[in-house]
């Protein structure tokens, strides 16, 4: 749950020239600015999304920033993503954000193109970040973020399940048909209540793969429409129809009642998802006797992967914020500081900073997400750009819409006319 989630106070809008001139002379002040004192702290607010383990450890890294800045005092909340992102979207309207908060990528047009996020350059120090990274934290020629972490799709799979069924580990150019394949395999073998992988049908992110592997992408170049049609999504909703209907993967009655991920669970052999997922998931996977990997995603194609690295989450300034100085010492610290960085260690991503990548101790399951980077390094191709505002909204209904499909509700074409004109509404809504 997120806490007191609507306790901040109202900050007035800084504008225009005299705005940057205010920004410019705070972040120029560093960290020896006359921010506040011990005894009249000013204030901030940060909140972001995650589990209870991230959040211990961020307020472990926010306790310290406030031992090293005595005047400046964190008030912090945090919830998990669908609650977090309920949550600022309602107080958009408001203008009653945080000071600083997490922004995930498909969401920073959202905000970005509504005046509610603080430029950063020379706001916050941007000359270590690795490089690419700050090109997805531009939009329409501004820095408004700057990335905490980055990540790329990657297909998450029980090494010991694999093997102990004669399933050959997966390798670039693994091809969606063998994928299926192999769950076909696993599954029984598996025995009741397990599952060889997952419905991957209905999450947007791995059609928008799907879709790069043949050319194509979500959505047009200008984030204005859609760039695909009924027929294609349709297409797309009936990959896993096969596995759904022979009981290969789990059922939705199943699945909608998860309040973890199958794997932590122990009852599912693979699923594609963000490289960054895996040193979440290894700990309770091997306290299960587990053992996990990572490998390249399913393809089309085994010269286009569809892959791309992007941010796993960025942190921004409200627009709104009175203290931008304070703010911008509390994201230089979180992504600079020695301490600090071994204390997030990975819990957001493998790290966005040159001095985060050194700094942070590599256990197993970090050096496996580098070695796999490293891997498909050469099939990364250029990140697609920031998506539309509505892309939060169509998201969400993406999943819903599918779900009707599971359910046997809708055919995937209905499923597909219903979205497209669903969607078509809320990007036509924030234009």
């Amino acid at each position: 749950m997120m806490r007191n989630p609507h306790g901040l106070r109202r900050r007035s809008l800084l504008t225009g020239a005299s705005a940057a001139a205010v920004l410019a002379a705070a972040a120029a002040c560093g960290e020896d600015g006359p921010a506040g004192t011990a005894d009249d702290p000013v204030e901030i607010s940060f909140e972001w999304w995650g589990d209870e383990t991230r959040a211990e450890l961020t307020q472990q890294a926010v306790d310290l920033f406030q031992e090293k800045n005595a005047g400046i005092k964190v008030q912090t909340n945090f919830a998990d993503f669908p609650t977090f992102w309920e949550g600022m979207t309602g107080r958009m309207a408001s203008r009653d954000l945080p000071d600083v908060f997490q922004m995930d990528y498909s969401r920073l047009r959202q905000f970005g193109t509504s005046g509610l996020l603080l430029p950063l350059e020379g706001v916050v120090k941007t000359d270590d970040f690795r490089e690419g990274f700050l090109d997805t934290a531009t939009l329409d020629g501004q820095l408004l973020a700057v990335p905490v972490a980055g990540n790329t799709l990657g297909l998450i799979y029980r090494a010991d399940w694999f093997e102990a069924n004669g399933v050959a580990a997966p390798a670039p150019g693994y091809s969606w048909d063998q994928y299926a394949a192999d769950i076909t395999t696993l599954t029984p073998a598996l025995g009741e209540g397990k599952w060889g992988g997952g419905d991957w049908s209905g999450q947007y992110h791995f059609m928008e793969l799907w879709l790069r592997q043949q050319g194509g992408s979500f959505y047009t170049e200008d984030g204005k429409a859609l760039n695909f049609d009924a027929a294609k999504l349709a297409e797309w909703w009936t990959t896993t129809a096969d596995l759904y209907a022979a009981g290969m993967v789990p059922p939705v009655e199943t699945t909608i009642e998860w309040v973890e991920g199958g794997l932590v669970q122990d009852v599912l052999g693979s699923e594609i998802g963000w490289d960054n997922f895996m040193p979440g998931y290894a700990p309770t996977v091997e306290a299960n006797g587990g053992t996990l990997a990572l490998a390249a995603p399913p393809s089309l194609d085994p010269a286009n992967l569809g892959l791309y690295l992007k941010p796993s989450m960025q942190f921004v300034i409200s627009g709104a914020t009175e203290q931008a100085e304070a703010s911008a010492k509390l994201i230089d610290f979180l992504l600079g500081d020695t301490e600090a960085i071994k204390i997030l260690g990975t819990s957001r991503g493998v790290p966005a900073t040159n001095a985060g990548l050194a700094g942070v101790d590599i256990d197993p399951a970090t050096q496996a997400v580098l070695d796999y980077e490293e891997s498909v390094a050469q099939y990364l191709t250029t990140p697609p750009p920031a998506p539309p505002a509505a892309t939060g909204a169509i998201e969400v209904k993406f999943g819903e819409i599918y779900q009707q499909v599971q359910y046997g509700e809708m055919t995937a074409t209905e499923a597909a006319t219903l979205f497209l004109t669903e969607a078509e509404t809320l990007l036509a809504a924030e234009q």
